[in-house]
């Protein structure tokens, strides 16, 4: 519990100065007007992510938790020149448990795994801002105060979390296209490299984002021109072992729209659901959405709608899949603070906060009570229980409240 109310206290602090910067526009025009961005951006990272590392891990020597034991596990035996898929389970893309090696040739501690995932998301957030700062006006103040929420601070820090990466090779994308004005060869490269660095899920804003493309085939040759040959590649060493991160989970992840309607599927059918049936459900509804979203954006520049084809997608999943966890709102945090957050609405900036309590209070919560299936929803009756599940709708209430906004932005002419 003393982690809970660490985490507590610093979800109050956070909220406090993201209010705070929230209502000091004349303070963040001066920093730009001034060509004070990039040290402003230095000293948030130093203060919201460095500095936590070194007090964290160095300081206290708290040990990795989150997803980083099993990183550590898979990154070790990489270590060795062990083959993926082959040697070790992944269910990530095939370059990712290599990249993750790289740092334990200086460092050999899981601990590097997570400084890893900092620097990282130190340059995703130093590409995303070079990439808006000439698209949104308040793009500096948006990333800093990305940076001073506890959600993704947590994520990162504590959880040791990669999926802001699918952001980093969509906001390299959205760079090339900014200066080329091309959506053909060089674009279907660059997702290409998404698909070989990530996971599999970094597939899935294909479909809706083919429709906003103008050279969709020339697109296609650029993945073609990648993917054909690791495929290639992948086969002539390990055979079909490459496609196990195609193998749909059966791990219940919390919250998602299957989840909060797990007690009425199990009263209804009688016997507990059939998570492989649900988790292909949830997918093409996952792409149905997503790709009906953004369609709606087609006639709008790239630069515009590439942002919410990815935010729909991903949105989108953390509603419909059933082996979706919270967490994975670190995918599209940055780009929902950069495109839909209006900072001087109170509205937008309270959802915001609270959404990221949410995202630090209902995993704790969730693990603590033992993972609750709620298949027998008398459960609810405990005070405990009943918090967990109403965290878990409120959680899925939030996304849907996001994908609303998607909507409504795609829509707008």
């Amino acid at each position: 519990l003393t982690v809970f109310y660490v985490k507590l206290l610093l979800v109050i602090a956070s909220s406090v100065v993201v209010w705070l910067g929230a209502r000091t526009d004349s303070f963040w025009e001066k920093l730009e007007k001034n060509h004070q961005s990039k040290s402003v951006i230095g000293i948030g990272l130093l203060v919201w992510r460095i500095l936590p590392f070194i007090a964290i891990y160095l300081i206290l020597h708290q040990t990795p938790r989150g997803d980083v034991p099993f990183f550590w596990g898979k990154a070790t035996v990489a270590y060795q020149w062990g083959l993926v898929y082959r040697d070790f389970a992944s269910y990530h893309a095939p370059l990712f448990s290599y990249i993750i090696t790289l740092p334990l040739l200086l460092w050999y501690s899981s601990k590097a795994i997570v400084l890893l995932m900092v620097l990282i998301e130190a340059a995703i957030v130093l590409g995303t801002y070079r990439t808006y700062k000439n698209i949104k006006t308040n793009a500096l103040k948006s990333v800093i105060l990305y940076l001073v929420l506890s959600g993704p601070l947590i994520m990162v820090l504590l959880g040791g979390q990669e999926d802001v990466w699918l952001w980093g090779v969509a906001v390299w994308m959205l760079y090339y296209f900014q200066r080329t004005k091309d959506d053909g060869l060089g674009l279907g490269t660059r997702f290409s490299v998404g698909l070989l660095a990530i996971k599999a899920t970094f597939g899935f804003w294909l479909f809706p984002l083919w429709f906003l493309l103008k050279k969709r085939w020339i697109f296609l040759l650029g993945m073609i021109a990648i993917g054909v040959p690791s495929l290639i590649l992948l086969y002539a060493v390990m055979g079909l072992d490459f496609l196990m991160p195609l193998q749909m989970t059966a791990n219940l992840l919390t919250p998602n729209l299957f989840t909060i309607f797990r007690p009425l599927i199990t009263g209804i059918s009688g016997h507990g659901p059939d998570l492989v049936f649900f988790s292909w459900a949830g997918l093409v509804l996952t792409i149905s959405v997503a790709t009906w979203i953004t369609y709606q954006a087609r006639n709008k520049s790239l630069i515009q709608s590439l942002p919410l084809a990815f935010l729909a997608t991903y949105i989108a999943m953390t509603i419909f899949q059933s082996s979706s966890v919270g967490y994975y709102a670190f995918t599209y945090m940055l780009p929902l603070i950069l495109e839909l957050i209006d900072w001087k609405s109170r509205r937008d900036v309270a959802i915001l906060l609270f959404f990221n309590a949410l995202l630090v209070v209902q995993p704790f919560l969730f693990t603590h009570l033992g993972n609750p299936t709620y298949d027998e929803i008398s459960v609810i009756a405990n005070p405990l229980f009943l918090l967990e599940y109403t965290l878990q709708i409120l959680n899925v209430a939030c996304f849907g409240w996001y994908l609303l906004k998607v909507y409504q932005k795609a829509t707008t002419h």
